[in-house]
């Protein structure tokens, strides 16, 4: 049986910082209501020991989420 794709949504925003030395976190919004994201949107956010497997964790998660791509903003 084939999974089913949710439609697609857009781009997905985030925000890579290093928080310290080998410490990387990814921000982004965490939606309570995905029929209108921009009503009580909430920070959620991934840590990682490397700025490409937290880059690589947020986007395979925004595909499977139905997020065409990924938008980063970097500090």
């Amino acid at each position: 049986m084939l999974e089913k794709q949710p439609m697609a949504r857009g781009s997905f925003h985030a925000r890579l910082r290093q928080m310290g030395d080998g410490v990387f976190r990814a921000e982004y919004s965490g939606e309570i209501n995905p029929e209108n994201p921009d009503q009580r949107e909430i920070l959620d956010y991934h840590v990682g020991t490397s700025a490409e497997g937290v880059t690589m964790w947020v986007e395979e998660m925004a595909r499977r989420l139905g997020y065409t791509d990924v938008v980063w903003e970097r500090d």
